[in-house]
């Protein structure tokens, strides 16, 4: 209850120090100074902007220290500085004049003047200063700022891909974090500590500390910070098939993370967030809200970095599908991003190197860190080089095995109807034979007056040549059925709907459920009545279509999204509609032959 009540405090205090000490500057800087401590930088800032005119007036002192306050609060508030010229006055002035601790500041205000002007080498310079101006061994160090400079020291090599001073920086950051208790000062460090880890390939030491930093958040209620801090977990635990983990953190990430705008997109600057949702789905398999967000990042986003990551995810996805000349042209893409992001990296990096230490014996050790990762990089880049053009030479072999396969079967399946329409030829010479035979007995029936007993066995004979008749013909319809059979599996769009349900590459949509009914009702006209009986419903009627075409169960069940019981329970249920004994094998063989 007491925090709600310090900025009350804190105003009342100004207030009653406007009206009986006005001018009292010394004051106010202190409340300023206070306001910051208590987590209120844009108060502070406020008020100390509302001094810049007393300041001019007051003495040199007293000025320098609202100024080193006021970028102080600056900084806390997250408003960029546009020069280093404040920064510069600072540190020329505490060199001379300040405590350890203010010049440990003034070096750090300077550090973030080129941090916002986007120069992190001399950022750095600035920051190793700052570390080197604290006097570590005095009871009064300002511990809390000193590791906030090592944590952004931390992030600057971690940025330029340099996870061991990263961690180095972090370990120092939470050394000074332990000395003055800040819990959530650990945690944080914790957080961001991880992703220098997952920079080095450690994913399960990382996700530990993620996980731990997020239940340490959520202890304090901090239910924000846990949020942010699971962000980057939902891209690893979904790799690793932790598919329930991974849509907890993504719930927690979207709801309270305080990232993401009312219609529901993650604010500008952090759409790489699209990549990782995208992932998610592509390991989860589904592949058209995977698409969807790796889409979505590409339209979002300037950063070549999500340029690349969306173009690489598209790349998985359509290699995944099997559409080659999709696979080719965001394979290519992918590469130009990736040759762009390390050639502008490598600059960066240089410059990083250069900067990483003050004293000339650590320029030698810097220098070969950095060709050391500059190799690992280019080393990196040839294998993924090699992998996409691997890639793509496995699909062409891959289409040219198909192919040749296809003629194959194509030659196998016009043998066969040769072979089927000789042996219905020869059947049908059979039956004209038996007819005639047939025939000729009838009429010796008509002709002659045989008696009783002999009557009785044309009859048997009579009996016994139509129901071989019955055979012959039964026979006839199933080569016949057969050959329509091979006739349409050769058509085009039924020969890729077989291919998709055999190697489980996707569903087919509604328009192409149409059009491959259609080609089936072509072959097989009597199929239309089970479509005109309306006790089939249209599941029912499209798994008839599915078997009339000779799929295995296990492909059914794919095509449909169903299961083996379910499948069955179809069959044995049309049995019962169309008033026929038997079960689900029945159905199969009755369908077959009409």
């Amino acid at each position: 209850m007491m925090k709600r009540f310090i900025p009350f405090f804190i105003a009342f205090l100004v207030s009653l120090m406007s009206c009986t000490e006005h001018g009292d500057f010394e004051r106010r800087l202190a409340v300023a100074d206070s306001l910051m401590t208590h987590e209120m930088p844009d108060s502070a800032y406020r008020m100390l902007c509302g001094m810049d005119a007393e300041a001019e007036e007051v003495s040199e002192p007293l000025r320098m220290r609202h100024l080193l306050l006021r970028s102080n609060a600056q900084n806390k508030a997250y408003v960029d500085f546009t020069s280093d010229s404040i920064g510069c006055l600072l540190v020329d002035y505490y060199t001379a004049h300040g405590t350890p601790n203010e010049r440990m500041l003034a070096h750090y205000i300077k550090g973030c003047a080129y941090r916002d002007m986007g120069d992190q080498p001399a950022s750095l310079r600035c920051y190793n200063d700052a570390v080197a101006a604290a006097d570590t061994s005095a009871t009064d160090c300002y511990f809390r700022q000193l590791g906030i400079i090592h944590q952004q020291i931390a992030k600057i090599f971690n940025d330029r891909a340099m996870p061991d001073n990263a961690l180095q920086a972090y370990e120092y950051a939470e050394r000074y974090a332990r000395k003055i208790q800040d819990s959530i000062g650990i945690f944080t460090i914790w957080g961001n500590k991880s992703n220098a880890l997952i920079n080095q390939g450690k994913i399960q030491e990382a996700l530990r500390i993620k996980e731990a930093a997020a239940e340490g958040f959520r202890a304090m209620g901090y239910s924000q910070y846990a949020a942010q801090v699971m962000g980057l977990c939902i891209k690893w635990y979904a790799q690793q098939g932790e598919f329930d983990k991974a849509k907890a953190a993504m719930n927690e990430y979207e709801s309270l993370s305080g990232y993401f705008q009312e219609n529901g997109d993650i604010e500008p600057g952090r759409e790489d967030y699209y990549h990782i949702k995208g992932t998610y789905y592509y390991e989860k398999g589904e592949m058209d809200s995977a698409q969807y967000f790796f889409r979505k990042l590409r339209e979002n986003t300037k950063s070549r970095n999500g340029q690349y990551l969306s173009s690489w995810g598209l790349t998985q996805l359509y290699h995944w599908q099997g559409e080659h000349d999709s696979v080719a042209k965001y394979a290519l893409q992918a590469l130009v991003h990736s040759d762009t992001l390390f050639n502008i990296g490598a600059a960066e990096n240089l410059q990083n190197a250069q900067a990483m230490y003050n004293y000339d014996r650590h320029q030698e050790k810097a220098l070969r860190k950095e060709m050391e990762a500059k190799e690992a990089r280019i080393r990196f880049y040839q294998l993924t080089l090699g992998v996409i053009l691997l890639a793509i030479l496995s699909v062409l072999l891959y289409r040219k095995y198909l192919r040749h396969k296809m003629r194959q079967l194509v030659r196998r399946t016009q043998n066969e109807l040769t072979a089927h329409a000789n042996t219905i030829n020869q059947l049908k010479e059979q039956i004209q034979e038996k007819t005639t035979l047939i025939q000729f007995l009838n009429k010796q029936l008509d002709q002659n007056a045989l008696d009783i007993k002999e009557n009785e066995y044309l009859k048997q004979t009579i009996t016994i040549l139509e129901e071989k008749i019955k055979k012959d013909q039964d026979n006839i319809n199933r080569l016949t059925s057969r050959g329509n059979l091979h006739s349409l599996v050769n058509k085009p769009l039924i020969a890729r709907f077989i291919r998709m349900a055999q190697q489980r590459s996707g569903r087919p949509d509604k328009e192409t459920w149409d059009e491959i009914c259609k080609e089936v009702e072509a072959h097989y006209p009597n199929i239309i009545s089970l479509k005109q009986n309306k006790q089939i419903n249209k599941s029912e009627y499209r798994l008839c279509i599915l078997i009339k075409l000779g799929l295995k169960i296990p492909e059914i069940i794919y095509l449909e999204n169903s299961s083996n019981a379910n499948i069955s329970n179809m069959r044995r249920r049309m049995c019962i509609k169309l008033g026929m004994d038997g079960g689900a094998k029945d159905f199969d063989r009755w369908l077959q032959e009409i």
